[in-house]
């Protein structure tokens, strides 16, 4: 094993089955005898199986010019053939798709012949959560790139083998084009070559089954079989990894992301500035995460496959288990900690915790072992300044003329080095579409950037081309910004609305939204996913059916999917949301939003918009994500803060968190806006009622002033309150609404009302009224 280093195996599993991808491109086998040589021969039945093994050969022939022992060794994973090399990347792949062995023992001349393998898509992960409600087991996601994958199809029909078929050429072609395009990939297997290579196939794989023969169903993807391949790969590397079978899992939490975020002082010095400094801190708070997950990384000599998942505020990372993982964990978490404390002081920390899984464990992914991981890490959180405690942690000497005008920090200057580093990243990401972001370890790199900020155990260069890449190992890691081409890919929703470059004042953000819709409030909406450690922890069953089972392999997907959906979809929603509220927007902002998208990603978000459009927004979040997930086991919850654009943000994200943590304590799957929660099942009705209402007004079938004093009536009545208050709303209908469709309309709404909350909702209903009506 002296022969191949820890690069030659991670990008040896990355393209183990690459083959699979180009296979599905033909009707029939079309091996020359070459090719046939890497499959797995039966001596019994005389046939040769594993036919993919056949053009993951050809793949790496045709279009990385390799024909060598590496190239064989790559292909020959499923040959008996006793092998180092072959060994750890065949252990690995079984570990990565244990639910998938029987099915690749199927891939012959004899099964395939239907085409079948072919003709199948990849089914949604997501439909297998189940806590015994709802849920649609038939949703498929059609073949696409990365960034145009669309909802999974309920009810999907398989289309014809030729057309099936011209559907995987098309999207192979282009990966294919894009691959020879790339001199980097040519005859390489290095650190370079495997972040390109990475980086493709995130972009053309995710759509793609990763293992469909027999014509069964497949959840996992293509590209995340190969991560995670590659990940365990690279674990098994490790000698007493690969003897002992047994790995780490380290699992890292960023401390103080709210309150660092909205850590700036809101005066008419800083009013201007105010919404490219939350722009750029919350920019930073995920380059953070990112950069202590790389550093983890760096120590081990991993590559970016190893993060099997990122929440935005953490990570989860596999890691070898040998005798020193212990201590270099506690050593790079140490350094990062003193550095993070040095800069930040304990407005951003992390904490860390480890666990120990063997083969079977990493598997499925036990339960327990989630279990056990979340607890140390919520131990961990207790003492999360051990390791930066001294004397200088508990005195500093402050002098109160010297702080950040911006943050009100300790500084020698006007603005603080963290208010200038946070200002640099705001217009490195308002005036570049697409960048990399470049985490040097090795503080080597002597290379063009457009922004560098120091983190102490690593520095950080914003480029704008992958001409920093040089053929040396440097100790690097990259990060690719809506479509860089190198390393790990992110797609970043914090669009914000821009004119000339510059992004708009909360002020002037009210003004995109016609003055037809009322009051110029600010609305904040916050969301995230209900219980979404329980659905890691149990949302899969284990079952002994082939396909209904946990697995790794299921959860890096399923995580990934949650994370294209905040991380990408949102920018879609906000962008049709902002069309349908205004149809002039292209006119008045240069990138079509009429949304400040605070931060998105993970599995949470916070927006800032007027009051009208947070509100249809919140709507369009909640059906999107429940078309998406087409499951109702998997819910998000809402909460919506109104305020005047005047009042401190932080307060109102606050106050936003409070609205939200009421859509929690109840059945959750619900928004609370104006302190009043309402399930999302009912939501848009109401919305429907309030507009209707407005349209009234409009018409002048209603007036304000008696639908305000409907509201003034009830109060804050309880439902036996109300009763007693029903025959003089009644009176007040019929003498002032003449209409006798909207006096029916109204009637009916008055004599649905049966418990406490529904006369909560009403009244809800006729304040979403007068705040949308209000300059009407």
């Amino acid at each position: 094993m002296d022969k191949y280093k820890l690069i030659d195996v991670a990008y040896g599993a990355l393209l183990h089955d690459i083959g699979k991808f180009y296979q599905r491109t033909y009707e029939k086998s079309n091996l020359s005898s070459r090719e046939l040589e890497t499959t797995k021969y039966n001596k019994i039945g005389n046939y040769y199986s594993h036919l993919h093994s056949g053009y993951t050969s050809r793949f790496l022939n045709k279009y990385l010019k390799m024909e060598d022992e590496f190239e064989l060794l790559v292909s020959e994973h499923h040959k008996d053939e006793i092998n180092d090399f072959l060994e750890i990347i065949k252990q690995a792949d079984c570990i990565a798709s244990s639910i998938d062995r029987k099915d690749e023992q199927l891939d012959d001349e004899n099964h395939n012949q239907r085409g079948n393998f072919i003709m199948a898509r990849l089914h949604s992960v997501l439909s297998e959560v189940d806590f015994g409600k709802e849920n649609k087991m038939d949703n498929v996601f059609p073949l696409s790139v990365l960034t145009k994958m669309n909802y999974p199809i309920s009810n999907y029909k398989r289309k014809e083998i030729h057309e099936s078929v011209n559907e995987y050429k098309t999207l192979f072609q282009q990966f294919a084009q894009e691959v020879e395009n790339n001199l980097y990939l040519q005859r390489r297997r290095d650190f370079i070559s495997y972040n390109f290579m990475y980086n493709l196939m995130n972009k053309y794989l995710v759509t793609i089954p990763a293992s469909t023969y027999g014509g069964v169903k497949s959840t996992v993807s293509l590209f995340d079989h190969h991560k995670l391949t590659s990940a365990i790969s690279s674990c098994l590397y490790d000698k007493e990894c690969f003897e002992k079978k047994e790995f780490c899992m380290l699992e890292i939490d960023i401390s103080g992301i709210q309150s660092f975020i909205y850590q700036v002082v809101e005066g008419s010095g800083t009013k201007q500035g105010l919404a490219k400094a939350l722009r750029g801190r919350s920019a930073l708070v995920a380059l953070i995460t990112n950069a202590v997950s790389y550093a983890f990384l760096n120590e081990f000599g991993l590559t970016v496959s190893n993060i099997l998942f990122n929440t935005g505020g953490g990570s989860i990372i596999l890691l070898p288990n040998n005798s020193m993982v212990k201590d270099k964990v506690e050593k790079v978490a140490r350094l990062i900690r003193e550095n993070l404390f040095k800069l930040f002081q304990a407005d951003i920390t992390f904490v860390n915790a480890l666990i120990v899984l063997n083969k079977e464990e990493l598997e499925t992914f036990q339960s327990d072992k989630a279990i056990d991981l979340k607890g140390k890490l919520g131990r961990n959180k207790m003492q999360k300044f051990i390791d930066a405690i001294n004397d200088d942690f508990f005195y500093e000497s402050i002098n109160n003329n010297q702080k950040c005008n911006t943050c009100n920090r300790i500084s020698k200057h006007e603005t603080c080095d963290i208010c200038k580093a946070v200002e640099g990243i705001s217009d490195v990401y308002t005036k570049n579409t697409t960048f990399g972001i470049v985490y040097d370890f090795s503080g080597n790199l002597d290379v063009d950037h457009i922004h560098k900020i120091d983190l102490g155990f690593v520095k950080v260069l914003f480029v704008k081309n992958t001409k920093f890449v040089r053929a040396e190992q440097d100790s690097y890691y990259v990060d690719s910004i809506n479509g860089f081409g190198f390393g790990s890919e992110k797609m970043i929703a914090n669009e914000v609305p821009l004119k000339n470059n510059a992004i708009l004042s909360f002020e002037d953000i009210l003004k995109l939204t016609p003055k037809k819709y009322g009051d110029k409030k600010l609305a904040i909406l916050k969301m995230d996913v209900d219980n979404l450690g329980g659905i890691f922890a149990f949302g899969l069953k284990y079952t002994e059916e082939n396909r209904n089972q946990r697995s790794i392999s299921k959860y890096v997907t399923m995580s990934r999917l949650i994370e294209f959906f905040f991380g990408h979809e949102i920018k879609n929603i906000c962008h049709d949301v902002s069309i349908q509220v205004n149809e002039n927007i292209s006119n008045e902002v240069t990138n079509g939003t009429m949304f400040y998208i605070n931060y998105a990603g993970g599995d949470d978000l916070v927006i800032i918009g007027s009051a009208y459009s947070i509100v249809k927004l919140s709507l369009e979040i909640y059906q999107r994500f429940a078309k998406f997930t087409s499951n109702e086991n998997i819910t998000i919850s809402g909460g919506i803060n109104f305020q005047n654009d005047k009042k401190p943000i932080r307060f109102g994200i606050q106050e936003a968190e409070e609205q939200l943590t009421m859509s929690k304590d109840g059945d959750k799957n619900a928004v609370t806006l104006l302190n009043t929660t309402v399930s999302f099942k009912n939501y848009e009705q109401l919305l429907n009622d309030v507009f209707m209402m407005c349209k009234w007004l409009e018409e002048n079938k209603v007036s304000r002033t008696m639908l305000y004093n409907i509201m003034s009536f009830i109060g804050d009545s309880t439902y036996l309150q109300f009763v007693y208050l029903i025959p003089r709303i009644q009176y007040t209908i019929f003498r002032l609404i003449k209409d006798l469709k909207v006096r029916e309309e109204m009637l009916k709404q008055i004599n649905g009302i049966t418990t406490d909350s529904d006369v909560k909702q009403f009244v809800l209903k006729l304040k979403l009224f007068m705040l949308f009506t209000r300059d009407n």
